[in-house]
């Protein structure tokens, strides 16, 4: 789920006076300014130009891909964001949700129709009752009003992990020097700025802990700034994976950095690359680790709990797969795509194939699985249209 990239987006937006977010955003700046100071008292630089990281600069001796590279080239390195596999849990709660919307609407249609039709549920005269007047009145007021809060304030959370791009990427380009950012507009939009002033705010002479990782976070000052409690704004990125350590984490970055300034041949091929095919199975996989900051990680460190826990990751699986179904295969801009010589022909096949492609084979899944429950020839389908 995108809420921090969703939170970002917003704290460089403006909003009405004295609304929530308008409080949290003067909240924000008023916070930001006392810790400046207080660092400043203390001597420590602090501010917009200063950055915990020079690019040019190594720091590490290891490299590590982190298992976020989806693509990598002579002149680009596509790599993931850390929310793209947080997601699921969302789409479950609205789809049951959603399900209860539709009972409620299929319910209030039913008395509607009795009432008009003068007959009940199994064709006998209706003879309205205190029960039929009280379901018809209960009906006519909370079924307005639960699709009134769906619509009002819950359907755009579900924007979070559903109905928008499948995943962000961060695209870095030693040719042009660039890193781009590819986001639904609501989140930022696609943004690109110099590799120069691209700070991972990584501080120096930081102790090396098991559980001390986290997600490297690329920060750059906002091109565009409508909060009105603040002279300027940051836009940045959670790239990779959660690491298990600070050094995993300067050894990510290193890795990303070497390719940009010392060039592809600079850095080993990825691991294992990113795929980007929906898989039901892989969905289940991706929850049941949870992978979170600090190297908290089920598939290293407590096996026992993820095998125990085994029914709710595949309901949870079963939601991340459906997110994705929901969401559709993005692409950067024609500009951008000829600035990292991609092919168009082969870029266009790809954004079809990632589109189409997911939900033709989980219908084909689904119908096998029902003709298998309900002992049926699973060449119905073909039958139907003559090729069986």
């Amino acid at each position: 789920m995108y809420y921090m990239e969703w939170i970002q987006a917003m704290g460089r937006r403006k909003h009405k006076p004295g609304s929530w977010m308008d409080k949290v955003q003067q909240k924000t700046a008023a916070d930001d300014a006392a810790f400046a100071q207080k660092m400043r008292a203390k001597g420590v630089r602090y501010g917009l130009d200063f950055r915990e990281v020079d690019v040019t600069e190594s720091r590490s001796a290891t490299v590590d891909d982190n298992g976020a590279i989806y693509r990598k080239t002579t002149s680009c390195l596509d790599v993931c964001t850390y929310n793209d596999d947080k997601r699921g849990l969302l789409t479950l709660v609205l789809s049951v949700f959603c399900y209860a919307l539709f009972f409620c609407a299929e319910f209030l249609v039913e008395l509607l129709g009795q009432l008009i039709t003068g007959r009940d549920y199994f064709g006998a005269e209706l003879i309205p009752d205190a029960g039929f007047w009280f379901a018809l009145i209960v009906s006519l007021v909370i079924t307005p009003l639960l699709f009134y809060a769906f619509f009002r304030y819950l359907a755009r959370f579900w924007r979070l992990e559903a109905f928008t791009m499948r995943r962000l990427v961060v695209r870095f380009n030693r040719d042009t020097r660039k890193v781009y950012f590819l986001r639904p507009a609501f989140l930022g939009g696609v943004k690109a700025y110099d590799w120069e002033i691209i700070d991972a705010g990584l501080p120096k002479d930081m102790p090396n802990h098991e559980g001390v990782g986290g997600m490297l976070v690329l920060v750059a000052k906002a091109e565009e700034n409508d909060n009105p409690h603040m002279a300027f704004a940051v836009d940045g990125a959670f790239v990779g994976n959660a690491c298990r350590d600070y050094q995993q984490l300067l050894s990510f970055w290193e890795y990303i950095r070497r390719f940009m300034e010392d060039g592809p041949d600079a850095v080993p091929e990825p691991r294992r690359r990113r795929r980007k095919w929906p898989n039901p199975l892989a969905s289940m996989g991706t929850v049941s680790r949870l992978s979170l900051p600090g190297g908290f990680d089920l598939g290293r460190r407590l096996l026992w709990l993820r095998l125990v826990l085994t029914p709710v990751f595949v309901i949870w699986g079963l939601g991340h797969y459906a997110s994705l179904l929901l969401c559709c295969e993005p692409r950067f801009p024609k500009a951008i795509r000829a600035a990292s010589h991609e092919s168009e022909a082969r870029s266009l096949l790809a954004l079809l194939g990632y589109n189409l492609l997911p939900p033709l084979y989980t219908a084909a899944g689904l119908w096998l699985y029902y003709a298998w429950q309900h002992d049926l020839d699973w060449r119905l389908p073909l039958q139907s249209l003559g090729w069986g």
